[in-house]
């Protein structure tokens, strides 16, 4: 598959922040210093959380801040950086291709109640008729979806991962095939996620059906705490390091996902500037935690854990019926990538009345919530990677929560064509 794209020339301004602006160059500059940044991490981690160097988290903080000034790129392989510019030159011909939809997603989103499933079509259909997209459309090249007070939605970026990019996805998927096998469950059908009856063998027997969740700290499921409690390891009502990666293979994860980890924090840099800093800020914080309270495996992993988001999903020949997920938030993005040898598929924003051409390669990225999603496969080898914040950890550590990413009011050298919806 050819996943070039055309370069956008860099003295077009294709990106707007509260800060100023940035040129398609700058974009491409800002993903270098990013994973510059993030891989620079683990060498100054141990300092970060040492005890013995009280205020350096904050100082290690302050670097993470976007100054743009000139740094070196060393540390970064050459692959990640043919990745980072394919990504940059995907994500420019995005921006410059704006569908704008006819809905207020603030107000949506305050008509969807706290746990929305996205499950029951009797009230989908009730939020469809009070919300209705005003057609049809089928994406099949980089865009942005705008909601009509200039929110950006959902980023579409296919072509944005290289070959390189995806090998290592495979070769990291691959080394977990026992837990993803173990995931599977018989218990009830409406558990989907990991029930028996919505995954397929691959037809040469090399990606293991399954799903998992892998992070260096969360919450166990209904055991969310408000505010940052004193730590009581015994009431269980503390963040956890996911089953997943516990003991010595659990660490050998960690390090297989850093490039794919790299790679959606740089992309969330350009689409969600507060939200990538609120990332860096929650990761150190549970660091400094982590450390206090003696607690080594966690902090083994989030010393290197190279990602602004907290946890992954790694989801392996599932077949998705139409859903929400009600615990991410409406202002934040959840980044989903796909890799594999597939038949082409569709992913279809149901509410939004909008499907996407979804190949291997593609990155996605929107709020969860706000977006009923459904796609189906029948038959191939096929990876998703889906990245996510948890809120109940920014709340834990104090946090504050951002707000919605605006598309701006940027001035062009040439006219771009609005597309409504």
């Amino acid at each position: 598959m050819n996943n070039a794209i055309t370069l956008v020339p860099s003295d077009q301004i294709i990106v707007a922040y509260s800060d100023g602006e940035i040129t398609a160059g700058e974009i491409s500059r800002a993903l270098f210093y990013a994973n510059s940044r993030l891989l620079a991490m683990h060498l100054y981690i141990d300092k970060s959380f040492s005890t013995a160097m009280p205020g350096y988290a904050e100082n290690f903080y302050t670097l993470m801040q976007w100054e743009m000034e000139p740094m070196s790129v060393g540390l970064l392989d050459v692959d990640t950086c043919i990745a980072l510019e394919q990504l940059a030159n995907v994500l420019a011909v995005a921006y410059f291709n704006p569908v704008h939809l006819k809905i207020d997603m603030v107000r949506y989103n305050e008509s969807l109640e706290k746990y929305e499933s996205g499950q029951s079509e009797k009230r989908e259909q009730t939020l469809l008729d009070k919300f209705p997209p005003a057609e049809q459309v089928v994406l099949r090249t980089p865009s942005v979806i705008i909601d009509s007070g200039g929110r950006i939605i959902v980023w579409y970026l296919p072509g944005a991962m290289t070959g390189m990019i995806m090998t290592d996805m495979q070769c990291a998927t691959n080394s977990i095939g026992n837990l993803l096998n173990d995931s599977i469950t018989t218990r009830k059908a409406t558990e989907w996620r990991t029930h028996e009856s919505n995954f397929y063998t691959s037809p040469d027997g090399k990606i293991t059906p399954g799903c998992i969740n892998i992070s260096p700290a969360w919450f166990q499921q209904g055991r969310e705490k408000h505010g940052f409690p004193k730590l009581d390891l015994e009431d269980g009502f503390s963040p956890q390091v996911s089953a997943a990666l516990k003991g010595d293979v659990g660490r050998n994860i960690t390090t297989s996902l850093q490039r794919s980890g790299i790679l959606v924090s740089a992309v969330l840099r350009v689409m969600h500037p507060d939200l990538y800093r609120a990332g860096i800020k929650t990761q150190v914080q549970l660091g400094e935690w982590a450390t206090q309270y003696q607690l080594q495996d966690m902090y083994h992993h989030l010393k290197h854990w190279a990602s602004v988001f907290n946890v992954v999903s790694v989801i392996c020949n599932r077949r998705s019926p139409p859903h929400r997920d009600p615990k991410c938030r409406p202002e934040a993005f959840d980044i989903m990538t796909t890799t594999g040898v597939y038949h082409p598929v569709i992913m279809d924003f149901m509410n939004l009345g909008i499907k996407f051409l979804y190949d291997s390669g593609s990155m996605l990225a929107s709020s969860c919530r706000l977006v009923r999603h459904h796609m189906h496969v029948e038959q191939g080898s096929r990876i998703v990677t889906a990245w996510y914040m948890r809120d109940s950890i920014h709340n834990f550590v104090g946090t504050p929560r951002t707000d919605y990413a605006k598309y701006g009011n940027v001035q062009r050298s040439d006219p771009v064509e609005k597309k409504d919806v």
